[in-house]
């Protein structure tokens, strides 16, 4: 400090929670919550969770609801856990930002990331576990505006989390997300080590197995079934 002078406020640390959450900034975010035998859900919240540092007011009109937005069994959140906290962390490190990791009852999330996350439930909740490693690919592949703009398509027409599972947006992106716009092999795509076929052994391929990321070109994860320019018959965005 010099002549009197303090550092400015903005370099001070943000303090967060959970993956990017900051009750102080705003009491709104997302949870995900681990419920029996390990299922998931993931609820949007309008209060800060109690005990929570800074303003514990409800956000706008809302009284402090909770809305339930996506449910997961614990196979499937398994499937997906390590990846979706990979991401999350990559960009909250990117921007100074401590990283999160999941709590063992209820970890809480910023807006965007929630709303990131609902997206992948959506895509994968009833889906065939073999495709899971192609509807990971795909959603990583998308940039995050482009999340935000399905979340904010689909929750449109969501009245409730098991309604509509079959129906509109909600069927069209777990279609949109089981296609396969990568030339990598699906297991490629996953996080951690992976397991090696017995028939490869055998024929003398690689004994190690590498970690692949996968590559980013302009290609890369970008939904067929969809053109994001919004076509004449494609339903309209609508705020919520």
């Amino acid at each position: 400090m010099s002549g009197g002078r303090t550092k400015p406020a903005s370099n001070a640390p943000r303090r967060t929670q959970g993956f990017g959450f900051e009750p102080v900034a705003s009491p709104y975010h997302f949870t995900l919550r681990v419920g029996l035998r390990a299922r998931i859900t993931i609820l949007e919240r309008f209060a800060a969770p109690t005990g929570a540092d800074g303003a514990a007011e409800p956000a706008g009109d809302e009284d402090g609801r909770e809305v339930e937005k996506a449910r997961l069994d614990a196979y499937r959140w398994e499937r997906v856990a390590d990846i979706a906290a990979q991401e999350f962390n990559g960009r909250l490190i990117a921007e100074g930002v401590r990283s999160g990791r999941w709590l063992k009852t209820e970890t809480p999330l910023a807006p965007h990331f929630g709303k990131e996350l609902a997206l992948l439930a959506w895509a994968i909740e009833d889906a065939d576990p073999t495709l899971i490693p192609i509807m990971v690919a795909n959603w990583r592949g998308l940039a995050p505006e482009e999340r935000w703009w399905f979340y904010t398509t689909i929750n449109a027409t969501l009245s409730h989390v098991d309604h509509g599972k079959d129906r509109g947006w909600r069927k069209a992106i777990k279609i949109a997300f089981a296609g396969n716009p990568v030339q990598l092999p699906p297991s490629a795509l996953l996080v951690g080590p992976q397991q090696i076929d017995a028939r490869d052994a055998t024929k003398g391929k690689r004994a190690a197995p590498r970690r692949a990321t996968p590559s980013t070109d302009a290609g890369q994860g970008r939904l067929r079934l969809f053109d994001l320019d919004a076509p004449a018959d494609a339903p309209k965005e609508t705020d919520r």
